[in-house]
């Protein structure tokens, strides 16, 4: 039996140089040094075995028992280190700090046990059925407690992995997998050997044990495909990438998210609200999801409009699903579109908006007022613009538009949007009835016939037409409100021109 036990470990300790070998190479890539440290550890281990098995004398056998403690207690203390390494978990750094000086303790206590026996109260060598003989181990409470919490060790690896399963690809997966599986069978073997096994007089060493899993790190570090720059490249483009992630849960609450994530929900006004376990329907869309079950992604709106800094942020979404399809969260892509609504939206000489801009802002419009509420349209052309333009040329023409759009934007305080038709005509909508309307326009009207613009060595004054239609917000068309609108300038400009028509 002992000749079996030794080929079956000195086996491992073959399997455990070739790992450390092919980690060896890859040290650069996160979490490796990790790996390797935690194989060279389960290696002293193996090796704490083979003495104690093979050893006669009693200070031998003992020390081998000890050096293989070396192991029982770097070993899971590594698994945790290639865990954060790996997944870059940043947030488990103070905790592994912590564990690695309770650790340490806990070996130094074990080497230096005969001096103040704190970890064990005896230690006496007894007939074993299989070896002939083993070493009998009785822990003290302190000891007791040291070795659970050793024990512990390995779930937080365990945990850690288990999570980073989500966000790998299915390749990655399945050997993140095999590692998570040795690791827990590691895990049960230790637990059942040390409270059950050894209690009934069988003493087959951990390792021997643990064979099988490490041929599972094996072929899953040499031939699963574990090994390479996925995660540390998911890790930094995360980090780098110009747009906002984040990673939610099937009830909406944030899982993760990235730098850039914060950034734009500071721009969109929530300020440090972006946290582990914010409900991102209230965050984003400022309604509370009382009952989770009923969470949906199609609540949040595709785009965000942040008037007061001119902003425009999409929103896209893409489902995360788990083994068999099953829905386990969503991740959510914020892009900033400013620029790109600024070039196909906003009309570049004035900064208002254009055809397409009006449209959307239509749209936005009617859907912030109720549906029986008015909208009012205004089409306003500048009087005699050609004529400005050819004694002014087109840069006091310019300077004339400029002044316009200006004015506007001074004199309106209510809710509304303002474009550019083209050329020298313009379009003001409201949410109000017309007469409220009609009394706007003629102050605006009599606003621009009183002001002088400069303009090199000249002064310039011009004049507006406006016509002004109305409808009812359910029956509003834009196209059909800017038709009744243009009717009405047109009548405007029929009957002298710096008029208000309707």
């Amino acid at each position: 039996m002992v000749l079996l036990l030794n080929i079956l470990l000195i086996s491992s300790c073959f399997m455990l140089v070739a790992l450390a070998i092919n980690t060896w190479k890859h040290l650069q890539i996160n979490g490796m040094s990790g790996l390797f440290a935690m194989i060279v550890f389960f290696m002293v281990w193996v090796v704490g075995n083979l003495v104690e098995i093979n050893a006669s004398d009693f200070n031998w056998i003992l020390w081998g028992r000890n050096v293989q403690q070396i192991g029982v207690f770097f070993t899971p203390l590594c698994s945790l280190i290639f865990s954060v390494g790996y997944t870059a978990n940043r947030k488990l750094n103070k905790f592994v700090y912590i564990i690695s000086v309770i650790e340490i303790i806990s070996v130094i206590l074990i080497f230096t046990d005969q001096y103040h026996h704190i970890m064990r109260e005896r230690v006496v060598l007894q007939t074993d059925a299989v070896f002939g003989h083993a070493i009998s181990v009785t822990s003290t409470k302190i000891g007791s407690v040291l070795v659970a919490f050793n024990f512990c060790v390995p779930l937080i690896a365990l945990a850690n992995f288990i999570t980073f399963t989500r966000k790998v690809s299915g390749k990655l997966r399945r050997s993140l997998w095999l590692i998570i599986i040795s690791i827990f069978l590691t895990f049960v073997v230790a637990v059942v050997q040390s409270t059950v096994l050894s209690q009934i007089g069988i003493n087959i060493p951990i390792p021997v044990w643990n064979l099988p899993c490490v041929a599972l790190i094996a072929y899953a570090v040499i031939k699963g495909g574990f090994i390479g720059v996925a995660p540390t490249a998911l890790n930094k483009v995360f980090e780098v990438i110009d747009q906002g992630i984040i990673v939610l849960d099937e009830n909406g609450k944030v899982i993760e998210h990235n730098r850039r994530a914060s950034e734009l929900m500071d721009d969109i006004g929530h300020s440090d609200s972006i946290k582990i376990g914010t409900d991102i329907l209230a965050l984003i869309s400022g309604k509370n999801n009382p009952d989770e079950d009923s969470f949906s992604i199609d609540d949040l709106p595709a785009e965000l409009n942040i008037a007061q800094k001119n902003r425009y942020i999409s929103l896209v979404h893409h489902t995360l699903n788990a083994f068999r399809g099953k829905l386990v969260g969503y991740v959510l892509v914020l892009t900033d579109i400013t620029y790109l609504k600024v070039r196909a939206e906003i009309d570049s000489l004035t900064g208002i908006y254009n055809r397409e801009g009006m449209t959307n802002a239509f749209l936005d419009l009617q859907g912030q007022i109720e549906s029986e509420a008015h909208l009012s349209a205004m089409i306003i052309d500048i009087d005699d613009f050609k004529k400005i333009n050819d004694t002014y040329t087109h840069f006091g023409g310019d300077i004339i538009l400029m002044d316009f759009v200006s004015t506007v934007q001074s004199l309106l305080s209510e809710k509304y949007f303002l474009g550019r038709l083209g050329g020298d005509e313009f379009v003001i909508v409201l949410p109000m009835e017309i007469e409220a309307v009609m009394t706007i326009a003629e102050r605006l009207r009599k606003c621009i016939s009183e002001r002088s613009v400069q303009y090199l060595d000249h002064k310039i004054q011009y004049t507006i037409s406006v016509g002004v239609a109305s409808s009812v917000n359910t029956d509003c068309v834009l196209s059909d409100l800017l038709f009744k609108a243009d009717l009405a300038l047109y009548k405007a400009k029929h009957h002298g021109k710096n008029l208000v028509s309707m």
